[in-house]
Order: structure tokens, then sequence, then C-alpha cells
């Protein structure tokens, strides 16, 4: 009986840690007796799968005291909040369950900001880093709202309803397409993006400003290759990217923004980098209104000019390997207009 019961526990335990790693163990909220406050969650906006948790943070409009909550259950949170009202704060899942997402100033609501973190940049980057830039790796889906509560009133009996967040995606994609000529002789492909906004403050309406600007890699397993059905020795490659979109202040101008673009020929022995000003290409599709972050794209369409010279025939990215990059050879770059 005893070993029945060790194979049954045996067997629990390992469904449990087969499934999906988004399953999260909350704390109980602080407090000893239950709150009569309700904050209700909406997420019918984000446009993503429901999270699995959340964390709400409330700031008292007049002194600032912060209650800070996390909860599984992602309908409502029941806080203990003194009279008055309070900026309420919603974002998907909890601080330390990203990777590639940071959060700082969360002690207010004018400061609290999510941000992508600078990572190690690979040793094939080309661009620059300094105060002003660095790289960071793609943010994850991440949805955020700021609302101010109705006024709360402890001698008001029964339930009180204090307002209703709903949280909107604020990561943006940017989806990019390069045509080329010879396109038969890419074997494959590896890229950067650089220029774009560093992260965004939650209670902001757009992109922190290009103070500190992002490069986000692309690696070869990212990139997708095809050819036209009229005129199969032309085709295209593309990527999509994560990002927390344009820097608010963006100006449109050429480089603000920098793809760099390396291209492995089909011999597998050359690589030519191009190294392309884009500022001005990026478009912005205009969510709805009311929308704020929900689907928010970006569209980056370019020629390679020089195109990518005659040759192979290649496999596309079959057993690349991150040896097979070290022989780059750069090519300078310029820009020609869509082909219609």
């Amino acid at each position: 009986m005893v070993r029945l019961r060790l194979l049954f526990i045996a067997a629990v335990c390992l469904a449990l840690a087969s499934c999906d790693a988004t399953i999260h163990f909350y704390p109980e909220p602080a407090g000893g007796t239950a709150s009569n406050l309700r904050l209700n969650v909406d997420w019918s906006d984000y446009g993503k799968t429901v999270p699995t948790g959340m964390t709400v943070i409330c700031h008292h409009t007049e002194t600032g005291e912060k209650q800070h909550t996390i909860d599984n259950n992602t309908a409502y949170v029941s806080p203990h909040l003194a009279e008055g009202r309070h900026w309420a704060t919603v974002f998907n899942l909890t601080e330390d369950e990203y990777n590639y997402i940071r959060f700082r100033g969360l002690d207010a609501v004018e400061t609290a900001e999510a941000f992508a973190p600078a990572q190690e940049e690979p040793k094939w980057y080309g661009g620059r880093t300094d105060g002003s830039s660095y790289v960071a790796w793609p943010p994850e889906w991440l949805a955020t709202d700021t609302i101010m509560t109705d006024h709360v009133r402890h001698s008001q009996s029964g339930k009180q309803v204090i307002g209703t967040l709903h949280p909107k995606n604020i990561i943006y994609t940017i989806h990019l397409t390069i045509h080329t000529e010879n396109i038969g002789n890419l074997r494959a492909a590896r890229g950067s993006i650089s220029g774009m906004a560093s992260g965004r403050r939650l209670a902001a309406d757009m992109p922190n400003d290009n103070s500190v600007t992002v490069a986000h890699p692309i690696e070869s397993d990212e990139w997708a290759r095809a050819r036209t059905s009229s005129k199969p020795d032309i085709g295209l490659v593309k990527a999509d990217i994560r990002c927390f979109g344009l820097p608010g202040n963006h100006g449109g101008t050429p480089t603000e923004n920098f793809l760099e673009f390396q291209a492995m020929l089909a011999d597998g022995k050359n690589v030519l980098r191009y190294n392309i000003p884009v500022g001005h290409l990026i478009a912005e599709s205009d969510p709805p209104p009311g929308r704020r972050g929900d689907k928010l794209d970006l569209w980056l369409d370019l020629w390679l000019d020089p195109p990518l010279p005659p040759g192979g025939n290649s496999d596309w990215g079959l057993d690349v390997w991150v040896e097979d990059w070290d022989e780059p050879e750069d090519v300078d770059i310029g820009l020609r207009s869509k082909k219609k």
C-alpha cells in the first residue's frame, strides 16, 4: 500500500512538472481581515490569452501610500486602502516572471516604468553601444493600464467597487521585409534594428523618448525566405521582432534607426554586411480609438541595393552554425525605392 501511495504521489508530481510553465502560485494578500473594496480588471482588450496572474499597485493620490498586490485571480483584487482616491496600475504576471523586461520606479505612479534590460551583445553585432544606446533582446508581451479609483469610504457598508482596469498590450511588433534579386544565393540571414524605444512609463500613452535607445538582434532562426511567383530569382526574407516601439519623440529621419543585415551566401563562406539607415521607412499602423496597445504594428519594407550577387542555389538555413559566420565582407549600401 505504501508503495502504491508513493507511486501515486510521484505520478502527480510528474504531471505537475510537465504542465505549462506559466502556472504560478502567488502569496496570499496581506491583512488580517477581508477588504470590502473591489477593483475589477477586464482583460478583453488585451488581445492575447488571459494571463495566469497579475500585479496591481495602488498609490494614494495625496499621501503617495503604496499598496502592492499580486494574485492569480485576474478578475479583480480586494486591496486594503486608506480613504480617498488612489492611482491604480495593473500589469500581467509579476516583476520576476519576465526574462527580457524589468520594472523600476514603482513607488510612484509618475515614475513606474517597464524597460528592456541591457543584454550582452552578440559577437557579430556591428552597431554602436554607448551611454545612449545598448543591446536588448525582444521583450515578452506586456499589458498594462492606469486609472484613478473612485473615492474610498470606509463608512460605506457592503461591497464597494472602486473602478475597473482595462489592460492593453503595449508591446509593438516590427514586420520586416527585405526584397532582393538572386534570392537563391542566400543561405542564411541575421541582423539587428537599432534606435528603438528602451521602455515605457506604465501610465504613459507612448514609449520613452530617444535619450536612450536600444538595438534588438535578429538571429538566424527568426528569418524566413520566400521566392516571388512571377520571377523565381527575385524573393524576400522576413522577420517579426517585438519591441517597445519607436521613441516617443521619433522624427522620422533616416539615421534615427539602422538596419544591420548580414547575408550568408550559398557557398557558406562569404557573408555580406549591409548597414542601412531606415528611420524614414518605418511605418506605424494606427490602433483603433480607445484600443491603446492592441495589435501595435510597425512595418519596414525595403530592397537591398546592391542586391545579392548571382551565385549558387542554396538550401535555406541548412546546417548553419555560429562558426560559419566568421568571415564577414563589408559592403557599402544605399537604398532604392520599392519596386511595384
